[in-house]
């Protein structure tokens, strides 16, 4: 079952895609991104980017890129359950779009994934979220950002069980998907990123159709406008 969550105004969301053109979509369905377990060979005390490695499950791929930032912890340097995937099992059942997706799971640290910026362009994001059902502690959250910066430009967050009020029980709204859209015209120059904590296998949260939308450039607003006129002729 596919839920419609709405952010923002709808009226407002229309209204801007109905002038605003794709600039970005991703729904992961690239089959040689899949693999085993993803393994960060890098040193969990630190904060740096994730790199693919052969075999494993692709954490970047085509605009987007992984982060992980260090919160004392092992990491994923244990081998996680993380990137580019077509599992469907803990209730997922099926992808939102296609037969892949992007799955995030004992991250055991900070984990964010960035989609390539659109300066000036982007007016709209969206994209669809799971939420595996199972018991999520306080530290554990999701949240989707517009900035560099992730503590400014939050659009959507989740708090664990017992979390700090400032979002959603992640308990709440599991076992289902969810689409979520989001007017960020206002919030200017930046970039759409994701950012999870767990701590557990069991704690899984997977995005699928991710959506971008700009501004198209201005010869692409005379075609449709042109459109627009050769859709009135042929309803007279």
């Amino acid at each position: 079952m596919k839920n419609l969550v709405l952010t923002g105004l709808f009226v407002a969301f229309v209204a801007n895609t109905a002038t605003a053109g794709l600039v970005y979509t991703q729904s992961f369905e690239d089959t040689s991104l899949l693999g085993t377990k993803y393994f960060d060979y890098g040193d969990a005390a630190t904060n740096h980017w994730l790199s693919n490695n052969p075999g494993e499950m692709a954490v970047n791929g085509d605009g987007f890129n992984a982060w992980y930032g260090s919160t004392g912890s092992n990491g994923l340097t244990d081998g996680d359950y993380i990137g580019v995937s077509d599992y469907t099992g803990g209730g997922l059942g099926t992808w939102y779009d296609g037969s892949q997706g992007y799955q995030i799971s004992d991250t055991d640290g900070i984990f964010e994934l960035h989609f390539d910026g659109y300066e000036g362009e982007a007016t709209m994001v969206s994209m669809a979220i799971f939420v595996q059902s199972t018991s999520y502690e306080a530290a554990d959250n999701f949240s989707i950002h517009w900035g560099s910066d992730p503590v400014n430009g939050t659009l959507y967050s989740l708090d664990g069980t017992g979390g700090d009020g400032n979002g959603s029980d992640i308990e709440d709204v599991s076992g289902s998907w969810m689409f979520l859209e989001f007017d960020v015209s206002a919030l200017g120059s930046g970039h759409l990123h994701v950012r999870t904590e767990t701590n557990s296998g069991s704690e899984v949260i997977s995005i699928d159709s991710v959506n971008i939308y700009g501004i198209p450039a201005p010869g692409a607003l005379a075609l449709l406008g042109l459109a627009g006129l050769t859709s009135r002729r042929r309803r007279r």
